[in-house]
């Protein structure tokens, strides 16, 4: 494990699962999911781990871009919760969309690292802050 800021490393870990769902990187997903992994959908559907990877192996949900405005990471013991607003682009189940999106995940730590136990991805907030001003923040391209 790296000797940094305990959320520094998640923000790190919430990065490379965002550039490993644009690429489709499944060796990186594989490394990044927890086994037990669910995510919940804007639809409201929920999708395992094995079904969120096909979902993006078979073409169904195609993000093509993600432009970050701001991340919030916080970290407790080995558990620890990122919150993301960012713009999200491409196709789900071949429609397009282009929205303002906030990401939420609970991760949980491992010795090699960080794996993401939930996903929730829904509407952003109207406000433009992410909320209580704990965790670390990176804004503009976090």
């Amino acid at each position: 494990m790296d000797d940094i800021f305990p959320a520094e490393a998640l923000i790190g870990a919430e990065r490379r699962l965002a550039a490993a769902v644009v690429a489709v990187d499944t060796h990186a997903l594989d490394r990044l999911l927890h086994p037990q992994f669910v995510s919940i959908r804007p639809d409201g559907r929920s999708l395992d781990r094995s079904e969120e990877i096909d979902e993006l192996v078979a073409g169904r949900l195609v993000v093509d871009r993600l432009v970050p405005e701001e991340t919030l990471a916080t970290v407790n013991g080995r558990a620890g919760i990122t919150r993301r607003t960012l713009t999200a682009e491409g196709t789900d189940h071949g429609r397009p969309f282009h929205a303002r999106v906030l990401c939420t995940r609970t991760w949980v730590q491992v010795p090699d690292g960080w794996l993401a136990l939930l996903s929730r991805v829904g509407p952003a907030p109207t406000e433009t802050s992410l909320g209580p001003k704990c965790g670390v923040r990176l804004t503009v391209g976090g």
